[in-house]
C-alpha cells in the first residue's frame, strides 16, 4: 500500500502543481500516519489499477459549527486524472462515508479537496463558512 500511495501522491502533484504538497507525502510521513489511530488512509481501484486515494483524520482545526461534536476531516480526496470518467470519485466517497458513518460529521477545507468540490456539493456536502460539511 505505501509503493501504492507514493505513486498516487506524486503522480496527484505532478497532475496539479499548484498543489503546496511541502514534503507532505515522503514514505516516513505515509507510514508514520498510517500507524496512527486518530487517521485513516484509503485507496480506490480502477480493475487492479490504484485511481485515487483519501486521507481521513481526528485532527485538524474544525470549523466552529462543529465544536464538541464527534467528526472527522477529509484531509484529502484525490482522483487521477485518467479515472476522472470512471466511478472512482463514487467509490471513493463511498469508502469515506463508511468511515464517517461513526461520526456527526465530516468535513473539509476548500485547499484539501479544492478539484473535487463541485463533486463533493453534489453529493451531499454543504458549505459552511470555509469548509465543505456533510452530515450536519
Amino acid at each position: 500500500m505505501i509503493a501504492e500511495l507514493l505513486y498516487m501522491t506524486r503522480t496527484w502533484m505532478e497532475e496539479h502543481p499548484a498543489i503546496k504538497a511541502d514534503g507532505q507525502y515522503t514514505k516516513k510521513i505515509l507510514v508514520d500516519s498510517m500507524n496512527s489511530f486518530s487517521s485513516q488512509w484509503l485507496i480506490v481501484y480502477a480493475g487492479d489499477e490504484p485511481a485515487g486515494f483519501a486521507f481521513l483524520t481526528d485532527g485538524g482545526r474544525r470549523p466552529a459549527s462543529l465544536d464538541n461534536k464527534k467528526v472527522v476531516q477529509l484531509a484529502v480526496f484525490a482522483v487521477l486524472k485518467a479515472y476522472e470518467g470512471s466511478a472512482a470519485k463514487e467509490s471513493l466517497l463511498e469508502k469515506c462515508l463508511s468511515v464517517y458513518k461513526w461520526r456527526e460529521a465530516m468535513w473539509a477545507e476548500p485547499a484539501a479537496v479544492q478539484e473535487q468540490w463541485p463533486f463533493l456539493e453534489a453529493s451531499g456536502f454543504a458549505k459552511d463558512g470555509n469548509y465543505l460539511v456533510f452530515g450536519f
